[in-house]
């Protein structure tokens, strides 16, 4: 298989840059959280990949990529390294340091001590800068001992040397290494008494003593960065970062240009002051836990269920948190949702939901059974069912719609829906509207890709954006997944799809509703099983529950007051007829 067949098969989207095939999305990391794009890319002639995404970073050779896929590998091509570079050992004649360029080092800051220390000569009017790698002498670099005007060089490398740390031969592994931008860096650091510096051979702009050097750089355990303090400082810095590795790096930012200019208008020490507040690179996610705030769950912001024994077993809907609901066909589970929505209103918080399987108004029209409760019906008859219907009483429904009308959003579409579409809407309404509770019902109508193997992949990919949604919007967020069989009473792993649905979730349980063979029997309508709960390890609670049709309201039989309970609706319409 040619690499153009591999991206026929596994690229449904791809461009051609050069000799380059680059998807849309990593075939791995999918793009991550923020569905970065084109940051993946397969060279046809080198036969290698790899993914710029710091936290996938995947690459390899293309026989590797083929064995992650199952394909039968290439050995019609053998990548080989290409032959070691020459170099040129410089030649030049130098001689001691002129009046002139004693004076301008000295208005550098720097003493005699420091410059025979870094072996300044001079040759042909120009500071000499000597390179050595093992005692050699590998790379030369020239700099008028003036101050630069803007014209011409401001300073210039021999042709044909290699490029390799300055001062190199000086430093000691057993001790921090102090990378700077330019060899007066190195000195200003070493006139204050720091030791064990290096500087990079062209600044920012010219890295490849990293490979040159890596044998020897890699010993170093602890790296300290002073970069220039400007954008091509700090990028050459975060280059330094990537290639040495953020775990062995700290940085230096100060109010200076360089080291040099700390020394030269602080002193000696505003340099070793400037050292002392190096800073280690963080890696995002990872911090000290002596830093993480206590937990104290009386602070911990939560939503309570209408149901007592939900937040008996699982302490309300926590906010950053998911929980995934499950259910047979009928079982109930949007009605109990719905249930959950309009009671986390009557707390005070906003909410927002996702339901493909219904149309707008029946939607609506039985959330506004639920707002309304059994005593604010009234029985319509149906000629086409031969039977009642319950609906609001007209007088009742503008108090309803009032007291909902700027904290339940809904999104206006029927059927599948993208992923990235409906991510869209719902940070929309956190940020915009300030909802704290979410509702995607259900996970099998999220529209993703055709083959199984994809299909599981991106529903697993989607239930973690949801938990990454709840932890970054602080919210709470219900999802509703199907379950594997059509019948009989539900475990966890009845969940369909990927197994990393029920353990991404914080929550898991399901709503079960008794038969009606059953009813008498088990003395109660429906059931809610709590399979997991993240926060207390609690599993396998039950909980028997009653259900009233007419108001479509689910309760315990030993709390009457969840079938009667009076919403805000209520206060407003007792305001107006007293």
């Amino acid at each position: 298989m040619t690499p153009q067949e591999f991206a026929r098969k596994y690229f449904p989207n791809y461009k051609m840059k050069g000799a380059e095939i680059i998807p849309v999305y990593c075939p791995f990391c999918n793009g991550g959280k923020n569905r970065d794009k084109y940051t993946f890319a397969l060279n046809i002639e080198k036969r290698t990949y790899n993914c710029l995404r710091g936290s996938c970073n995947r690459a390899g050779t293309f026989n590797q990529l083929l064995k992650e896929f199952g394909e039968v590998t290439d050995r019609s091509f053998e990548f080989k390294n290409p032959p070691p570079k020459r170099y040129t050992a410089p030649k030049v004649r130098t001689s001691a340091l002129s009046e002139k360029a004693i004076s301008y080092l000295k208005q550098r800051g720097f003493s005699e001590k420091t410059w025979e220390y870094w072996g300044i000569a001079e040759s042909g009017g120009n500071l000499v800068f000597p390179y050595y790698e093992n005692g050699k002498l590998v790379l030369v670099k020239y700099r008028k001992p003036e101050k630069y005007n803007g014209e011409g060089q401001k300073a210039w490398r021999e042709k044909g040397g290699k490029a390799v740390f300055w001062g190199m031969d000086k430093c000691r592994h057993e001790e921090p290494l102090f990378i700077v931008e330019g060899e007066f860096d190195a000195m200003a650091l070493t006139e204050a008494g720091v030791n064990n510096v290096v500087s990079v051979p062209s600044g920012a702009e010219d890295l490849s003593c990293v490979d040159n050097c890596w044998d020897w750089i890699k010993k170093f355990r602890f790296i300290v960065i002073w970069p220039d303090n400007d954008e091509p400082g700090l990028e050459m810095c975060r280059k330094l970062v990537k290639k040495l590795g953020a775990w062995r790096c700290w940085t230096v930012q100060t109010e200076y240009k360089d080291a040099n200019e700390a020394l030269s208008l602080g002193g000696k020490e505003a340099v070793v002051s400037a050292v002392g507040t190096a800073k280690e690179v963080p890696m995002a996610g990872l911090i000290r836990l002596a830093d993480v705030k206590a937990f104290e769950l009386a602070n911990v912001e939560r939503v309570r269920s209408s149901i007592r024994a939900i937040n008996t077993i699982i302490g309300g809907y926590m906010m950053g948190q998911l929980s995934v609901w499950t259910g047979t066909n009928s079982s109930g589970k949007s009605t109990f949702l719905g249930q959950e929505l309009i009671t986390a209103i009557e707390q005070g918080y906003k909410v927002c939901a996702y339901s493909g399987e219904m149309p707008m108004a029946i939607f609506r029209y039985w959330i506004d059974l639920q707002a309304a409760g059994p005593g604010n019906l009234q029985a319509d008859f149906d000629p086409v069912r031969g039977s009642e219907v319950m609906r609001v009483k007209p007088e009742i429904r503008p108090f309803i719609q009032e007291w909902y009308r700027n904290k339940f959003f809904i999104y206006d579409i029927l059927g599948g829906v993208d992923d990235k579409s409906l991510m869209e809407i719902f940070e929309y309404a956190a940020m915009r509207y300030e909802c704290k509770v979410f509702l995607v019902d259900n996970l099998m109508l999220m529209v993703f890709g055709n083959n199984d193997k994809d299909f599981y992949r991106r529903q697993s990919d989607f239930v973690k954006l949801l938990k990454n949604f709840a932890v970054k919007f602080d919210c709470h967020v219900h999802l509703v997944a199907h379950p594997r069989k059509t019948d009989g009473r539900l475990k966890k792993m009845d969940v369909m799809g990927s197994g990393d649905i029920t353990n991404i979730a914080d929550n898991v349980l399901s709503v079960h509703r008794n038969p009606e063979d059953e009813k008498e029997k088990e003395q109660c309508d429906a059931y809610i099983d709590i399979f997991k709960n993240r926060f207390s390890g609690r599993q396998d609670d039950v909980i028997a529950l009653q259900f009233n049709d007419r108001c479509k309201r689910f309760y315990m039989a030993s709390n009457m007051e969840a079938l009667n309970r009076e919403y805000g609706w209520t206060k407003a319409l007792q305001r107006r007829t007293t």
